[in-house]
């Protein structure tokens, strides 16, 4: 049992290792996102309440409905989710959704991962044919 639980807080550790991390600012009818849009798979978003009241930080979209605990004012916050391509929205749900309602979300596209790369395909040449010599 106890390695069972080993073997999983070591896959749990190594995807929060290779997440994308994205700074999230929070103050007072504003979310501050470091960028509008990440590659699929695990996303740490790195929050920091910079507002004078708690705020807290909430993804919602694609299978994905995650968010922090309350965040009270100067304090910070992670949160990991895995992404797949798509919009999601992210927001702050404090007060029934009032704090969403006043200001404080947005969208965050997610596009799909690194592609394979494709070797570029050679360009076209035409033959080269040797031009006769005048009188030959």
């Amino acid at each position: 049992m106890h390695r069972l639980l080993f073997a999983a807080a070591l896959v749990a550790s190594a995807s929060v290792a290779r997440a994308q991390p994205v700074a999230v600012t929070l103050s007072e009818w504003k979310v501050g996102l470091a960028r509008d849009s990440v590659k699929a798979g695990p996303v740490t978003f790195r929050v920091k309440n910079s507002g004078t009241m708690a705020h807290g930080f909430y993804v919602i979209g694609d299978k994905v409905d995650k968010g922090t605990a309350d965040i009270p004012a100067g304090q910070e916050a992670s949160l990991t989710v895995t992404l797949k391509p798509g919009t999601y929205e992210v927001f702050c749900p404090m007060s029934d959704n009032s704090h969403k309602l006043g200001g404080m979300t947005r969208m965050l596209t997610v596009t799909p991962g690194d592609a394979p790369a494709v070797a570029p395909k050679k360009p076209a040449v035409a033959p080269v044919v040797p031009k006769k010599k005048p009188g030959a």
